[in-house]
């Protein structure tokens, strides 16, 4: 788990790698809470100010059927003292038509007669209808109606006498029979119902003033409203620009951040660049000698040496091995981020398969095998091998040493997503330190097996290029399990940069 200083160039590569996602998604972060902040400020203000105006508009829609109510009143009252006069003008008409029949026996008189009664007629019964909401003017208006029946019956003798007997018995009977008490009683009720309708109409006067007067101070007030929400909607729509322009200007300089780590980033791969070609070129030659000069070592000089130097020499050869495998992999893992993508479709199932019947021939011991139909995958069909390989030779190597050592492969749909599984029945790992799994140089066992803790940051990064994700399972001595999914529906050349 110790990380040589000739691989310290490769981890610092990699965390610059990481610093312009972690400034991506702070600026990110910034701008949605500042968007969520304006929205859910505006989104109250404007629910509140609805609110308040639909209140205020009911208030005064209210006031304004009131007062058009009270209006209504004052015309209605205006309506029925017309009604009265009217009555009573028709009345007079009618007298006053048959007065005249009586002096001069003219037949037009009695035709006048006819059309006065007939509009008495029709404005009484308007009257009527007009005071069916006063029960108190209702009872007056029958007595006033009575008093007017009574008097036009006596019209109608009066008629029929100057038809009968004359002139003079016609002029003697309406100078002694006319029915003064009547009359006077008709006038009595007539006053009071006017007096009644002149009281009413003080009252909704004042009514309908009263509610013009509530009418404009509500319109006043919503007006009032309108003016103090506007004010508010301009204060807090300035309050959020400047909010806003204060987190535009922290994304500038989180921007500004993100490019000066976008330089340490390009200055870090062109490190990594210069590491690789100096292991490709300096460190190869060097291992190469080693090992060359050690077999002749051993071959020319191997019955010199006792049992120790041969050992020795033993462990020389098998660590210039080791380290070469090392570089083998750093570079295989340094072309990783900027080898392009080749995809196609991939039939997943005989891609797991050959890569383990691959495997199993260079093993010591070949273990238990097993796999399920696996969903097909589009991408790149060497990375995916590759892939395969590491998690399957992992899965071969950590359940060696079990009496029946087993490798599962399986896999199926998972939402948008083909998810894949490698499980063995190995040594497994501690999932306290499971941050580690994944890194480069990490390695969570020890010298009993071996590795150079890169195989699985190969696979992490294959993955991601892909648009998918890897995650693991395991209990120390249970064996583990290694999960990676790809996207259902990747489009051809897609790269998607982990």
């Amino acid at each position: 788990m110790r990380v040589s200083r000739a691989m310290e160039p490769i981890a610092e590569a990699s965390a610059a790698r990481d610093r312009p996602r972690d400034a991506r998604e702070e600026a990110s972060a910034a701008a949605r809470g500042t968007r969520f902040t304006l929205e859910r400020r505006l989104a109250v203000a404007f629910a509140g100010a609805v609110i308040a105006v639909t209140v205020m508009a009911l208030a005064v829609f209210d006031t304004a059927r009131r007062a058009l109510e009270a209006s209504r009143w004052v015309a209605h009252t205006q309506q029925v003292l017309e009604g009265l006069d009217g009555m009573l003008g028709g009345l007079a008409q009618v007298e006053a038509a048959v007065y005249a029949y009586a002096l001069t026996d003219e037949g037009a008189y009695l035709a006048r007669r006819d059309r006065a009664l007939s509009l008495f007629e029709s404005r009484s019964q308007k009257l009527g209808g007009l005071l069916a909401d006063n029960p108190l003017q209702q009872r007056r208006w029958r007595v006033l109606r009575h008093i007017a029946d009574e008097q036009i019956a006596l019209l109608d003798r009066v008629v029929v006498v100057r038809q009968t007997e004359g002139a003079a018995a016609a002029r003697e009977l309406l100078m002694l029979s006319l029915p003064h008490q009547s009359a006077e009683s008709m006038r009595s009720v007539f006053q009071e119902m006017q007096q009644e309708e002149y009281r009413l109409m003080k009252e909704r006067v004042q009514a309908e003033e009263r509610q013009r007067t509530i009418a404009v101070a509500a319109g006043l007030l919503l007006a009032a409203t309108f003016v103090v929400l506007f004010a508010a909607a301009y204060r807090a729509i300035r309050r959020q620009l400047a909010e806003r322009k204060a987190a535009e200007a922290r994304v500038v300089v989180l921007n500004r951040r993100l490019e000066e780590r976008a330089r340490e980033l390009e200055s870090a791969n062109r490190d990594l660049e210069s590491f690789s070609y100096s292991v490709s070129h300096d460190l190869r030659a060097p291992l190469r000698a080693i090992d060359g000069f050690s077999r002749i070592l051993e071959e020319e000089y191997g019955e010199r040496l006792d049992g120790e130097g041969r050992r020795l020499l033993a462990v020389v050869r098998d660590n210039s091995r080791r380290m070469s495998g090392l570089i083998d992999d750093l570079l295989e893992f340094s072309r990783l981020g900027r080898k392009p993508l080749a995809t196609a479709d991939v039939d997943m199932t005989q891609l797991a398969r050959e890569t383990f019947g691959q495997l199993v021939l260079a093993a010591e011991r070949a273990p238990g095998f097993t796999l399920a139909p696996l969903p097909p995958a589009r991408g790149d069909p060497a990375l995916l091998r590759q892939v395969w390989a590491n998690l399957l030779a992992n899965a071969i190597k950590f359940s060696a040493g079990r009496e029946a050592p087993l490798v599962e492969v399986s896999g199926g749909e998972s939402g948008p997503e083909n998810v894949y599984c490698v499980k063995d029945n190995g040594a497994g790992f501690d999932m306290r330190y499971y941050d580690k799994l994944f890194g480069v140089f990490q390695r969570l066992h020890g010298e009993e097996f071996e590795g150079t803790g890169v195989g699985l940051a190969i696979v992490q990064r294959v993955i991601a290029r892909h648009g998918g994700r890897v995650w693991a399972e395991g209990r120390p001595g249970e064996g583990a399990a290694f999960y990676f999914s790809l996207p259902r529906e990747a489009r051809d050349g897609e790269v998607r940069e982990g």
